[in-house]
């Protein structure tokens, strides 16, 4: 509950009522109205929002998260103004590949305007998880230095770096040098790690298969893997939902999950996809 005053309007103080000291003097009157203080429309769970990751992230309830899991873009396609600016179809697929996919947005910035977008996010992300909530992301191998920056500077503390290797037959080639076969998975807690009995490997091996959903989708048996860190009736957020396999993932775990994808034409597909899953697999 607050209070706020009102003018009513204006009293003037007389010389008697000033006993005989001040001058004539026009002050304000005022009312006290009480209003009832209402708490601030909490997002839908179990559903995918159609919004920017900063805004939607700011409208989460304090400490209502366990888990964040999920996969921003990296802004790393390229290492001069111009080759950040491409279309990300252009930057991270191959000319010979057949396959045509949504391009997606916010991956054109230099790692300096990257750093401070990601200070957004993760800001957002520290208010609405839980004390010994944690946070998974996704990263390639450029970046991995800035995000573990990064997440540092939000307030997480930096438990460590897990390696998702795509295998020898998902990955680029690279003539003269070693294959780009791996992206990096980057994990923290808010405040002391939760005491859980779940032991995951630091090195997951895992083929997406093809066709992808997403130019940048990842594997969703991986996923299911990292979900088992949540506790029993816990919620896992992904501010960059892309294809859903995150929030996939913590559905068919029986868990609760919320996320946001801006792009219109990824958000709709993702939707369907979460809304023909199964809430719980079968053990």
């Amino acid at each position: 509950m607050r209070f706020c005053r009102r003018r009513q309007g204006s009293k003037i103080l007389t010389e008697r009522e000033s006993g005989g000291t001040l001058p004539r003097l026009s002050l304000p009157t005022w009312t006290h109205i009480v209003i009832e203080q209402t708490e601030q429309p909490t997002p839908h769970l179990n559903r995918l929002h159609q919004v920017d990751a900063v805004e939607f992230v700011r409208q989460l309830p304090a400490a209502s998260v366990d888990m964040l899991l999920t996969d921003p873009p990296y802004c790393s396609g390229g290492l001069h103004r111009a080759a950040r600016a491409a279309s990300t179809s252009s930057k991270y697929i191959n000319s010979t590949t057949k396959q045509e996919y949504e391009d997606f947005d916010f991956d054109n910035m230099d790692q300096r305007s990257w750093l401070f977008w990601c200070q957004s996010w993760l800001s957002g992300a520290y208010r609405a998880l839980k004390t010994s909530g944690m946070v998974v992301c996704f990263i390639d191998w450029r970046q991995l230095p800035a995000l573990t920056d990064v997440i540092q500077a939000a307030g997480f503390t930096l438990r460590g770096i897990a390696v998702w290797d795509k295998t020898t037959g998902r990955a680029r080639p690279r003539r003269n040098g070693f294959k780009q076969q791996a992206e990096f998975i980057v994990w923290a807690s808010k405040g002391a790690m939760p005491d859980r009995e779940v032991y995951l490997p630091g090195v997951f091996q895992c083929q997406l298969q093809y066709p992808k959903r997403h130019l940048t989708e990842k594997p969703v048996d991986l996923a299911r893997e990292v979900v088992r860190l949540v506790p029993e009736g816990g919620t896992v957020l992904d501010l960059f939902a892309g294809s859903g396999t995150f929030l996939l993932a913590a559905k068919e775990a029986g868990l609760n999950w919320v996320g946001c994808e801006m792009n219109p034409r990824i958000y709709a597909d993702a939707s369907a996809r979460l809304a023909a899953a199964p809430d719980r697999l079968a053990a």
